[in-house]
């Protein structure tokens, strides 16, 4: 699931911690985030705030198949 480029952080990320499993943020370079790490809410903040655009085309993937509804607001279906 591709991110929007028009996405709110703070809602994002509140979504990722109502989530029983982990959800990661996949950059299009291969890293991997999990975004209930206080560190990647950071560093996510920081890009969003100096070019919110470099975190679109990244991806949300949920351990838990069935949390993906969760962000469907977030995403662009591939």
């Amino acid at each position: 699931m591709r991110l929007k480029a028009d996405v709110k952080l703070t809602d994002l990320i509140h979504r990722a911690k109502l989530c029983k499993e982990d959800v990661y943020y996949q950059t299009e370079e291969g890293d991997v985030l999990n975004l209930k790490s206080f560190l990647t809410q950071y560093l996510l903040q920081s890009i969003a705030y100096s070019d919110a655009s470099l975190l679109a085309g990244g991806q949300i993937v949920c351990m838990n198949e069935e949390e993906n509804t969760h962000f469907s607001e977030f995403v662009v279906e591939d």
